[in-house]
């Protein structure tokens, strides 16, 4: 019924009314299983010539198959319950992401078996219609005198049989609790988590935003203090230069015939600190737009890992 979990059982059963007689087929029995299939029939009594006597023993196997399971998994919830109570929980703790981990398979794990069990209920559904169909006809029989006085206690064990039916799957509803049980607390434990991490990121960012604060004021005030001294030292580099002479006689010039030089040499490397500049942030940028491009790719977004 529930392929995707281990030992997964299937089953094919013929009944010949006229012979009273049961041929089934169980597919995916273990020896456990077969030993437990054997032992039911042969300790079946009056119910052994029922027409769903095969579907009434794949439903207990079945139904134990998925109680293990979801007990499995509420020891499994159990226990890293007890750590998160009795210890403390740090970011730090958990930096390869092992834990988070462990917590996401177990509600993914919790949110398929109990997909897994509302789909077994369906089909015991179908099985209690069969069984109400077998024991009208049984019924229907025993009314006309038809039925052979050793197959007249068939409708009581139909009876019964529903009755079980309904109680397994009353149990089904409790371990779907309990599943809900375990994919809520595990959420809520996960919310908690990323909380927590959302919380020290904050004191992070304000740390970070404290820090940039001052250091915005630092450079506001080396940016003042460069708007006093370059213009006074660009004037005090004026008047200490050779290229003027301030105290020409009449006849000579005051502008050194060599300014052209520096001239030339002032206009030359402010364009190589430009283009240096230009080349320097351009090499930044198209590397970033390579990283962007390369994390942006399909087949990066369609294999991320959980973490």
């Amino acid at each position: 019924m529930s392929a995707d979990l281990l030992e997964d059982l299937a089953l094919s059963s013929t009944y010949i009314p006229s012979t009273a007689s049961n041929f089934a087929i169980m597919y995916g029995c273990n020896d456990v299983q077969m030993a437990i299939i054997e032992d039911r029939i042969r300790k079946a009594g009056d119910q052994l010539h029922h027409p769903l006597l095969m579907p009434g023993i794949f439903a207990e196997l079945e139904r134990d198959r998925l109680v293990k399971a979801v007990e499995k998994l509420i020891d499994r919830f159990t226990l890293r319950s007890d750590r998160l109570e009795n210890a403390t929980w740090s970011p730090e703790s958990d930096l390869d992401g092992k834990q988070t981990q462990e917590h996401l398979s177990l509600c993914l794990q919790s949110r398929s078996l109990m997909d897994h069990i509302r789909s077994v209920k369906r089909q015991l559904n179908k099985l209690l219609r069969e069984i109400d169909e077998v024991n009208e006809e049984l019924a229907s029989l025993s009314a006309a005198n038809q039925l052979p006085a050793d197959l007249a206690s068939l409708t009581s064990v139909g009876k019964k049989m529903k009755r079980r039916v309904q109680d397994i799957m009353i149990e089904y509803d409790d371990k779907i609790d309990d599943c809900n049980m375990m994919l809520c607390n595990t959420s809520l434990a996960m919310q908690t988590v990323w909380n927590h991490i959302a919380r020290t990121d904050s004191k992070t960012n304000n740390v970070i935003a404290v820090q940039t604060r001052h250091e915005s004021t630092q450079m506001r005030t080396i940016a003042l203090l460069t708007m006093i001294y370059l213009p006074l030292s660009s004037v005090a580099g004026i008047f200490s230069m050779d290229m003027f002479n301030w105290e020409a006689a009449d006849g000579e010039s005051i502008v050194s015939k060599h300014i052209w030089l520096f001239g030339v040499l002032a206009a030359g490397l402010t364009l190589l600190t430009f283009l240096a500049w230009f080349l320097g942030t351009r090499r930044e940028k198209v590397l970033a737009e390579k990283s962007d491009e390369y994390f942006e790719k399909p087949e990066r977004r369609n294999t991320g890992a959980f973490v």
